[in-house]
């Protein structure tokens, strides 16, 4: 019995390392599973997803929204080659991949990809949300934030 309690509470102790609370992470002003206005943006007619459309605004094509087609959330946000565009959390391209870690502690997991380049993801287990940063020599190239 004692056995069976203290693998409940490694496995406990395991499910809640690296987890980040990232439900008010926000990327131009937009938050996930917040609504957005469809007449504000432009959708991307070239891929088709079962479940989703993809939206960019007109001065903004770097930063594309995924969008659920039931009930007008969003679901996912990813930034590309665009430095003027904030987010809440240290993160902007181009911008040094040490401010994410000031904003957000270390609890990510980090791999190497090729060319140098580098991913550090966050995990949110309570809310369901991955945040993942491409980085190299430093400076973040990509930056994705997605929730189910």
């Amino acid at each position: 019995m004692l056995m069976g309690i203290a693998t409940l509470l490694i496995v406990s102790y395991i499910k809640n390392e690296h987890s980040t609370d990232l439900s008010r992470i926000t990327i131009d002003g937009k938050q996930l599973n917040s609504k957005i206005d469809q007449d504000q943006f432009i959708e991307d007619d070239d891929i088709h997803l079962k479940n989703h459309n993809l939206y960019t605004k007109d001065n903004q094509s770097d930063l594309v929204f995924k969008v659920n087609k039931v009930n007008s959330k969003i679901k996912g946000m990813t930034l590309i080659n665009k430095t003027e565009i904030d987010t809440n959390f240290g993160g902007k391209i181009e911008g040094d991949i040490q401010d994410v870690v000031r904003h957000l502690g270390s609890n990510y997991k980090q791999k190497k990809l090729r060319k140098a380049y580098r991913l550090m993801t966050y995990y949110d287990k309570d809310n369901h949300i991955k945040l993942s940063i491409i980085y190299k020599h430093d400076k973040i190239k990509k930056i994705e934030v997605y929730t189910k």
